[in-house]
């Protein structure tokens, strides 16, 4: 008889984090017949040892490289036999009552193509977990110095549903996919995770697609996952990943065209954002240096830091046209 849930977890050196994740699913499990799959994407850190050693009800997948994360995913999925999936972040901790009640939401409505948990922050805070699609110009606004001139902050406020309380079930278009459950029917209906996200917008893609199919993505508050977020992408390489991504889904769903000319003029956006941020940073972290003011000095100077890093680094790395 197929497991009523497959759990995915990918892992990129997050070893403490994976354990208290594993932990959380080791328990009864809300009486379902849960499998879970860890797929680590060569940490080097001791997480396949640690999954041996402690967790050997769990299938170990060891990757000689970083495949990414939606190919990893992809990997765990090959193994899956559950008659419901749930990609899992490695930095989260599953609330008791979790699991069922997700399988339960998705054995009670045909309707629904995904289901995700309220995220809480490490303090118990909500963590916002759910958007509308992003558009041309709510990224312009986040990415550009558009946001400094308070433009389009109306259609960027609607696309991060500022005026969702996350305490309330809601049909959504997108998930965070820190935690998303997938009925297996519709996976194979949609497709896996598009293997050309590195990491990042995965989820948005797969949201985007199962909606596409007709089917509803729902926010459901009652069951509860922890998540303490950026431990795997606290990386050098990270905004290179976001921004290839991006790019990557800009072309994807709005043509190549059309979708190319958006990431490029994205893409200089962000270069005059950056720009600004370099040379605001520096003046201020001097004149801050000057009057005494040495920790705030210190935090100007480091955000200045990130943005020549964009500018002289990241940004090339990731070219739009590339």
């Amino acid at each position: 008889m197929a497991p009523d849930l497959s759990v995915i977890i990918v892992a990129y050196r997050c070893r403490d984090e994976l354990a208290d994740c594993l932990a959380s699913l080791a328990p009864d499990r809300d009486g379902l017949a849960v499998e879970v799959t860890v797929v680590d994407n060569a940490s080097g850190d001791g997480t396949t040892d640690l999954v041996r050693q402690r967790f050997g009800w769990v299938r170990l997948i060891a990757n000689d490289t970083n495949r990414g994360f939606a190919a990893a995913n992809n990997q765990g999925l090959g193994y899956a036999s559950g008659r419901h999936v749930l990609f899992l972040n490695p930095d989260t901790v599953v609330h008791p009552g979790a699991l069922a009640t997700l399988v339960r939401a998705l054995d009670s409505d045909e309707g629904l193509g995904a289901c995700g948990p309220q995220l809480l922050n490490p303090d118990g805070s909500i963590q916002p977990s759910v958007r509308r699609f992003a558009t041309f110009a709510t990224l312009l606004h986040q990415y550009t110095p558009l946001r400094v001139l308070r433009v389009l902050k109306r259609p960027y406020r609607a696309y991060k549903m500022r005026d969702f309380d996350g305490r309330t079930a809601a049909d959504v278009d997108v998930l965070m996919g820190a935690a998303l459950a997938v009925p297996r029917r519709v996976l194979d209906e949609v497709g896996p995770m598009d293997e050309r996200f590195f990491v990042y917008w995965e989820e948005v893609d797969l949201c985007r697609r199962i909606r596409a199919a007709g089917h509803r993505v729902r926010f459901d508050p009652a069951a509860k996952v922890t998540h303490v977020g950026g431990v795997s992408a606290a990386t050098a390489t990270a905004s290179v990943f976001f921004c290839r991504s991006m790019f990557r889904y800009l072309a994807k769903h709005h043509g190549r065209p059309l979708g190319r000319t958006m990431a490029v003029l994205l893409w200089l956006g962000m270069i005059v954002r950056e720009a600004g941020l370099l040379a605001g940073g520096t003046l201020a972290a001097v004149a801050l240096g000057l009057t005494g003011r040495t920790s705030r000095a210190r935090r100007r100077w480091a955000g200045a830091r990130r943005a020549a890093r964009f500018m002289f680094r990241d940004a090339w790395r990731s070219l739009p046209w590339a």
